[in-house]
């Protein structure tokens, strides 16, 4: 097995794997750096889980409790809103309400609204209402990333 390295100034590590066929190495190998993603802990009615923030559309806080809500079901997890946007902003969380935080790479589309509010999509097909408080946040997080890609 060959290995190669090299060092990048992009804002996120990267390990890529190729292989010719699976076999136990390489799942062994794919299996450790899935093992050092962080993870966010949370529950449902099945039990106590770890959940990938990959895998979050939003989280929304009710009555002090945070929730974080997937593709086809919501999990109660430990930890605020603002502790979830700040360790996760780099994987696309955004504060857009007092009581919500989304996964900007969960957005289908965006639809401006009436007093400055914008209209977010998910792939879901759930529709989340960013304030006037952060719309010109995303507007900005959103030109900066168009402005990196160029």
């Amino acid at each position: 097995m060959k290995l190669s390295m090299e060092v990048t100034d992009g804002k996120e590590d990267e390990v890529i794997i190729r292989y010719r066929r699976m076999n136990a190495r390489i799942e062994a190998i794919a299996a450790l750096v899935r093992e050092t993603e962080p993870r966010i802990s949370g529950a449902d009615e099945g039990g106590q889980l770890l959940l990938r923030p990959e895998d979050i559309f939003y989280l929304e806080s009710v009555d002090g409790v945070t929730f974080a809500y997937l593709k086809e079901k919501v999990c109660r997890i430990n930890g605020g809103l603002g502790e979830m946007a700040v360790r996760f902003a780099g994987r696309g969380f955004f504060r857009c309400s007092k009581s919500m935080v989304l996964n900007i790479y969960k957005i289908r589309f965006l639809k401006s609204e009436p007093q400055n509010r914008i209209l977010a999509t998910m792939e879901n097909g759930e529709q989340v209402m960013i304030s006037r408080k952060y719309a010109r946040q995303l507007r900005a997080i959103l030109k900066g990333g168009a402005e990196d890609e160029g």
